[in-house]
């Protein structure tokens, strides 16, 4: 049985000055440690799942409840973070979900190596070819209908030498050919 296919990460990098930043130090500067512990919590569960997290009214309960904090903390912390552009206004609006530019640039150069991933186009606010570089990742791109495109990263090189034939191994003989009658 084949092995099913990860989504999210296992890890994810952490500056050790991600409180310095701005959109961190905002929150932080409001609502304490607990806005930046429940930031941090959230950035995890992103990454956990990928590279965005839907915001829905189940999971704002599921999520205040794991983490022991009250919804309306939690959720005043959420709009904060949406207000000073740690998460994507637009997408959130629009899909209801919690991402970024750089939490999905983060996602894509940490799963260069796996084989294949499946990324929803339409929650994309990067493109993910600029940050693959030369690996051999198989993408798949869900649209907005839930249709799954398989996507080659390599169309370009496939394109310049699509011309060439392939070469073949072929054994030589070593010593005289026999002459048939």
């Amino acid at each position: 049985m084949a092995r099913p296919k990860k989504e999210g990460l296992d890890y994810f990098p952490l500056d050790v000055d991600m409180d310095q930043d701005d959109k961190i130090a905002l929150i932080e500067a409001k609502h304490g440690v607990i806005g930046f512990g429940i930031t941090l919590k959230l950035l995890m569960k992103i990454y956990k799942e990928g590279y965005f997290y839907r915001w829905t009214e189940r999971e704002q309960l599921l999520f205040s409840s794991r983490i022991n904090v009250n919804i309306n903390a939690v959720q005043k912390i959420v709009i904060d973070c949406i207000n000073w552009g740690l998460f994507d206004q637009e997408t959130f609006d629009k899909y209801e979900i919690l991402t970024s530019k750089g939490i999905q640039t983060r996602y894509i150069e940490a799963i260069v190596r796996r084989k294949s991933v499946t990324l929803h186009e339409e929650f994309l606010l990067i493109d993910y070819r600029e940050h693959i570089g030369s690996s051999k990742i198989s993408i798949s791109l869900v649209n907005a209908d839930n249709k799954e495109v398989n996507v080659n990263i390599n169309d370009k090189t496939n394109i310049v030498n699509g011309d060439i034939n392939p070469q073949s191994k072929v054994k030589e003989r070593k010593g005289k050919e026999s002459k048939g009658k």
